[in-house]
């Protein structure tokens, strides 16, 4: 029985064609392996085949795929960030100091700057806005944007939904657990309130990982702007005062009418 399905799966993958589409065209491949046995086919060209086979199921050069278990169906997390203009946020560098600036707009249209400082470099995401950790991926600082509804306060439960929810960059892999938030600073007109939270997300590898993260918040127009700071709940008490100084940078103010970039 073993050897009758081992070679039909041979003659499956003796000749195919795969075919998808991306961007604006489609990719069509081929490949022909060679049966075990024929005089064109040694034992190493025939699993060589069989890899180069595996290989052709990924499209060439589509867009790494952010999504997994808890998020078949998308293709990145959902972080709310608009700029306002996005040839200049392409542009955009982080300062040798760790400064960041960027001109968002709330989902009310009104254009804000939100900046903050961070020892970790500024990276190209699908979360948007992220300095991160590239050399152990641990800890990691992001933007978040939500609509706050016309004389709401800022709550938990506000936070709880735009951050750990499935749609959310913890969410990819299904929505964190355990979640308990608390107000560490209340913040004023020149700081943000700040809370830290406690939850338990998912790795790619589905297994539990215990973090933690401060989270910053200011509002500007209809907009919550949010930094989140985060790290391993074991990692986060020797990290806790550089990760809260990231917090404490956090900046998000009503930007000038006109693009800064064309200020004078």
């Amino acid at each position: 029985m073993k050897a009758t399905a081992v070679v039909w799966l041979l003659h499956l993958f003796m000749s195919f064609s795969l075919s998808w589409s991306y961007g604006g065209g489609t990719v069509k491949r081929s490949l022909t392996i060679p049966v075990r046995g024929t005089t064109t086919s040694s034992r190493a060209e025939f699993f060589s085949s069989l890899v180069a086979a595996s290989s052709l199921l990924v499209p060439v050069g589509s867009s790494a795929f952010d999504g997994g278990v808890g998020g078949l169906g998308k293709t990145r997390p959902q972080a709310g960030v608009v700029f306002r203009d996005e040839e200049a946020a392409a542009s955009t560098t982080q300062s040798s100091s760790g400064g960041v600036a960027y001109e968002l707009l709330a989902p009310d249209g009104s254009p804000a700057v939100v900046s903050f400082n961070a020892p970790w470099p500024l990276l190209q995401t699908a979360a948007g806005i992220e300095s991160r950790d590239v050399r152990g991926g641990f800890e990691s600082a992001f933007v978040q944007v939500t609509e706050l509804q016309k004389g709401s306060e800022i709550k938990p439960s506000l936070l709880k939904e735009a951050i750990f929810s499935s749609k959310g960059k913890f969410g990819m892999y299904g929505s964190p657990t355990d979640i308990r938030l608390r107000e560490v600073s209340p913040g004023d007109s020149k700081s943000p309130v700040i809370y830290l939270a406690t939850f338990t997300t998912l790795t790619p590898a589905m297994r539990d990982s215990d973090r933690k993260a401060y989270i910053s918040a200011a509002t500007v127009g209809n907009g919550l702007f949010l930094l989140v700071t985060t790290t391993t709940a074991v990692r986060f008490t020797k990290l806790e005062n550089s990760l809260r100084r990231v917090a404490n940078s956090f900046l998000a103010v009503d930007a000038p009418k006109t693009n800064l970039r064309n200020q004078k």
